[in-house]
């Protein structure tokens, strides 16, 4: 047994917020209670042999848990050029050529590059084409992604190769942009984007496998012991399945730290067939590793102007962004497969014009078969009305929702949007005095996977340089926001039953931070450090000064 003694307890449970004590036997919490009360505990039961870890003061509170990011994407970032910050369509193209020295030509390997966004270019802010990559290389086929990971860009080489030229390229709609003579400019968006991704060579399994294993370690740093992903179309040689055998087979063998709970990114009602074939709802690796939800795509992105609006962009009246489904049945016969599974559904919406759908379909899965009561969700959820904020409490759609996202956000939404589209975005305030289950998350590596950075952002309204507040009267608390960050979390992945809380009989899943996250001054949770991390009882991460 464990002691855990001396130091403030946030057990995220309701009923007992703070605590004094807790006691670990293997796995799961035994005892939370008193000081005195949990020594007497641990006197009874362990048998006369017990370790005791002095908290010296410090903060204990359930791991984080990450309800929306893309860890095998993240994965292999690392083995990408790095466009994340370029202040100029200059400075990337400085990068990618950096990236291809040592290259030999010939040797058909794809240069990938990710994270730019136009909007923080100085010299032009446009979408790079083909004709600027090809200044990189017509020889070696290059893909960049923009920082949303909804656009991205082919250079002359990858489009031979993809077959994209004057000819075919009508046949991806607009989700391919032509220049004025028709011709293609290496600017793909969306469900185009994602099969071109899948496509491209890459690592193979086991050295994927074997960089998950180091990776989660940087995820484990920063207190995150559960994780949400969105995995499928990162698999290489687009064997998704494969990707999750090996992920459950790491997980039962001990290798897999992490929890991790799988949204299965399916597009098409033949691949969403398969998926249920396959036994996909009921796939698992006991508590570490399982498929939780089935994720579809419903718009892009604010940044890129694809995200779906009801209403014209207030600076480009000329478009309402792209539905990925441009008819409401094309996503209903989604949900309704999902939900006659009995199977989550987490759509991924940020305009107003998607959660519509969105609610849409979830509306009519819930009329036509109102005996099962799957527990769907939205991802992002940042543009809403009013009267969708409600409808979305009364079907009881959980919220995934990513509050770093105002770091960037709050300078382009108010052009993006106007005045009007303003009071109900990103409305987390909103959701909580609604009853709306809030769980929140990243989107990593859209942006970095430490929580704090979005426990601040929730809380003060500012960016992560102290601009703002953006929108205030949507501010969360301290323990609001912390609880969308653990037990929210637990709730979006349906295990609020065994994580999540700090209670006996619970997994015990907990971390050591340096300061009182409740009550420090909120600047001061950019600069808070987590000292230790435990999954199931196991310490897996400490810091260097203790």
């Amino acid at each position: 047994m464990l002691l855990l003694t001396n130091g403030t307890i946030a057990t995220m449970d309701p009923a007992r917020p703070l605590t004094e004590a807790a006691v670990v036997d293997g796995a799961y919490f035994a005892y939370v209670g008193g000081r005195s009360d949990a020594l007497d505990f641990v006197r009874r039961f362990s048998g006369g042999t017990w370790e005791t870890l002095d908290l010296q003061g410090r903060f204990l509170m359930p791991g984080f848990n990450d309800s929306h990011l893309h860890f095998i994407h993240y994965v292999k970032t690392k083995l990408s050029v790095d466009l994340f910050g370029c202040a100029s369509l200059g400075e990337a193209l400085d990068r990618l050529r950096r990236g291809l020295e040592g290259w030999e030509t010939g040797s058909g390997r794809w240069l990938l590059g990710e994270g730019w966004n136009q909007e923080y270019f100085t010299d032009e802010k446009r979408f790079p084409t083909c004709r600027d990559l090809d200044q990189v290389s017509r020889e070696h086929p290059i893909l960049i992604l923009r920082s949303c990971f909804h656009v991205g860009v082919l250079n002359s080489k990858a489009m031979e190769l993809l077959h994209i030229d004057r000819d075919t390229v009508g046949r991806y709609g607009v989700f391919a942009e032509v220049d004025e003579t028709g011709a293609p400019t290496g600017v793909i968006k969306e469900n185009v984007l994602d099969d071109i991704k899948a496509g491209i060579p890459s690592v193979g399994l086991a050295p994927l496998l074997e960089q998950v294993a180091q990776s989660q370690y940087d995820l484990l740093a920063e207190g995150l012991t559960s994780i949400q992903s969105d995995d499928f179309k990162y698999a290489p040689e687009e064997k998704p399945y494969a990707l999750m055998d090996g992920l459950r087979d790491m997980a039962e063998g001990g290798g897999l730290k992490l929890r991790l709970a799988e949204q299965a990114l399916l597009t098409e009602p033949e691949t969403l067939e398969e998926f249920f074939q396959r036994g996909g709802a009921e796939f698992g690796g006991g508590n570490r590793f399982r498929i939780s939800t089935v994720k579809i795509l419903a718009d892009g992105s604010l940044g890129a102007r694809t995200a779906f609006l009801q209403e014209p962009y207030a600076d480009d009246p000329a478009t309402c962004g792209l539905p990925i489904y441009p008819e409401q049945e094309q996503l209903d016969r989604l949900v309704l497969a999902a939900h006659r599974h009995n199977m989550p559904a987490a759509i991924h919406a940020i305009g107003d014009g998607a959660a519509e759908m969105v609610l849409r379909a979830f509306q009519r899965a819930r009329e036509e078969m109102p005996w099962l009561r799957p527990r769907h969700g939205m991802v992002h959820c940042q543009i809403l009305t009013e009267e969708q904020l409600r409808r979305m409490a009364e079907l009881e759609v959980t919220a995934f929702v990513q509050p770093v996202f105002i770091n960037g956000d709050m300078h382009i939404a108010p052009d993006r949007l106007g005045a009007a589209r303003l009071p109900h975005s990103y409305a987390w305030g909103e959701m909580e005095r609604l009853g709306i289950h809030t769980a929140f998350g990243t989107d990593c590596p859209v942006e970095r996977f430490h929580p704090l950075e979005g426990v601040y952002c929730a809380v003060t309204r500012r960016d992560l340089s102290g601009r703002g507040p953006f929108l205030p009267e949507q501010a969360l608390t301290p323990w609001q926001a912390l609880y969308a960050y653990t037990a929210g979390g637990a709730y979006a992945s349906g295990e609020e039953d065994i994580k999540g809380h700090i209670r006996p009989g619970m997994l015990a899943d907990f971390i050591l931070v340096d300061r009182d996250l409740l009550s420090c001054p909120p600047e001061e949770l950019l600069s808070a450090r987590v000292l230790r991390t435990y999954v199931g009882g196991e310490g897996v991460y400490r810091h260097p000064s203790c």
